[in-house]
């Protein structure tokens, strides 16, 4: 995203809001009017990313999220290539929907904030 969601101003540093409409109050959320099943998506992408263990590489067996848990196989992921061919279409998908996917990241940024960036630097 190159700029505020409400003026367009450089974002210096912030994830959503330049500092005057940051300091106005401005809700990131009721300007970026997303599509629930945008941020559904985005959400599903941010679990599938987090089965496969940071430290060891491997699938975990369950990742815990809001109470319920997740297994690779529950997004019908068996192997690793499987997992990566997942996340290299949901990829492709949102670098050609980079407008609705960034209006899907402000009412997932107090639960994935580490994830966002990700998502911002790697893929968008």
């Amino acid at each position: 995203m190159s700029g505020c969601l409400h003026c367009g101003k450089p974002l210096g540093g912030r994830l959503f809001l330049c500092y005057g409409c940051h300091s106005d109050d401005v809700d990131p959320v009721d300007i970026a009017d997303p599509d629930p099943a945008v941020v559904d998506r985005v959400e599903e992408y941010f679990l599938v990313s987090s089965v496969r263990c940071s430290d060891c590489g491997d699938l975990h067996g369950t990742v815990t999220h809001d109470g319920t848990e997740y297994t690779a196989e529950d997004f019908g992921i068996d192997s690793l290539d499987g997992w990566q061919r997942e996340l290299d279409a949901e990829e492709a998908w949102m670098r050609e929907h980079t407008e609705a996917v960034e209006h899907a990241l402000p009412p997932l940024a107090e639960e994935w904030p580490q994830s966002i960036d990700a998502l911002r630097s790697t893929v968008l």
